[in-house]
């Protein structure tokens, strides 16, 4: 399977806290073949924001955990209308995220995309891009990054 696919990417995210955006994205996983239960990886992405944010600041986080309940490493997309609160780094509010699924013995593959990805959040056309384009333009974006 491919680590990341357009129906890995919703950009009508109704969240309106933390917990409900990591429910949406645990619930994706599953309905992507990626997490065998969404209940048990709801709770590895919870304890890792426990740990530290996962806020990166610019109204972007990047929500991710190693996990036993992953199948394989993935990458999904969300954005919505709903500015959640996240403890980003720098304390604004959170509404465009790109959480990352990784096995529990995935670690290289879990640092990597993680470096990618954060490398790349610092242009800033991919920034915009991230925060409007449609689900294709997307999937496009992020899949340069992480190939």
């Amino acid at each position: 399977m491919e680590i990341m696919s357009v129906s890995g990417i919703n950009v009508a995210m109704q969240g309106k806290t933390k917990a409900e955006i990591l429910q949406e994205f645990a619930d994706l996983a599953v309905k992507n073949g990626k997490v065998s239960d969404a209940a048990g990886f709801y709770k590895d992405l919870c304890l890792r924001e426990e740990e530290s944010t996962t806020g990166f600041g610019g109204g972007i986080a990047i929500p991710h955990a190693k996990s036993a309940f992953v199948k394989e490493v993935g990458v999904l997309v969300g954005r919505g209308e709903n500015a959640v609160a996240w403890e980003a780094m720098d304390d604004q509010p959170v509404y465009c995220w790109i959480c990352l699924l990784v096995p529990e013995t995935g670690g290289q593959e879990h640092l990597r995309l993680l470096s990618q990805l954060s490398r790349k959040l610092m242009d800033p056309e991919f920034v915009g891009q991230l925060k409007t384009g449609t689900e294709s333009e997307i999937l496009a974006l992020v899949q340069g990054v992480i190939s």
